[in-house]
């Protein structure tokens, strides 16, 4: 698989976690919605897009790696992210539709930011803020945080370039600072062959606002309860950090 498809798979995963994507079934107008999520939730305002940027640039403080995108840089990659998820063969076919419009398609009505953080090889963490203006997208991250539904796809497969990936995932049990808090695990093959450590992502909705922290590829055998807990322990700072952005 291309380089590239690594930086992207985090982002669409962000956003499709984030509830931010097209469902195929929204129409224009979006800006009706506009600053009513601010007003419907008695939680934390929804984040302004240099807010939420500076809340991800906290999360990763110094680190020389960290690659920090704002609103507007993820709005203009969002064309090459969707070239890259096209080029992929996405079974079964409801998962390819999850990922290809939930992950590439419509940000209005959201501030966003999203940090990535290489490792060595392969291992990568993320962060990605969200900030709700739009009340129906509130809604419907609110919604799948609680449901805690993978939407049936626990075992799905991707093939792109010779590369065929197999991953199953499961939600973990979690809870953590933030008003609602849901765990995936995902367990992936190339080849054939197993990727060390997998895949574990971590969401929490804070208010008006969502907060993801993924980790990929780790080659340190570590129990799977340890990684949940050390990805708790970054979304609690980044739960502190957005009510002290949002005062």
């Amino acid at each position: 698989m291309k380089k590239q498809a690594f930086w992207v798979l985090p982002i669409a995963a962000a956003l499709a976690l984030s509830g931010c994507g097209s469902s195929g079934n929204e129409t224009a107008g979006t800006s009706e919605n506009s600053g009513a999520a601010q007003e419907q939730s008695t939680g934390t305002p929804a984040l302004t897009a240099e807010q939420a940027a500076s809340v991800v640039k906290s999360l990763v403080g110094d680190d020389s790696k960290a690659q920090v995108l704002d609103g507007d840089t993820i709005k203009a990659s969002l064309p090459e992210s969707k070239k890259v998820l096209e080029q992929m063969e996405i079974k079964p076919e409801k998962c390819a539709e999850l990922v290809t419009q939930q992950g590439t398609e419509d940000l209005d009505g959201t501030n966003m930011a999203v940090a990535v953080v290489p490792g060595d090889s392969l291992e990568t963490t993320t962060y990605s803020v969200v900030g709700y203006e739009d009340s129906a997208k509130l809604e419907k991250a609110k919604t799948a945080i609680e449901k805690k539904d993978l939407q049936g796809c626990d075992k799905f497969s991707m093939s792109m370039s010779g590369q065929e990936i197999s991953a199953s995932a499961k939600i973990r049990d979690a809870s953590s600072d933030a008003d609602s808090t849901v765990a995936t695990q995902t367990s992936m093959t190339v080849n054939g062959t197993d990727v060390p450590g997998g895949s574990y992502q971590v969401q929490g909705l804070v208010g008006s606002n969502a907060v993801v922290v993924a980790y990929t590829g780790g080659t340190e055998e570590k129990a799977e309860g340890e990684v949940i807990d050390q990805l708790i322990e970054e979304l609690n700072k980044a739960v502190a950090e957005v009510k002290s952005a949002a005062k």
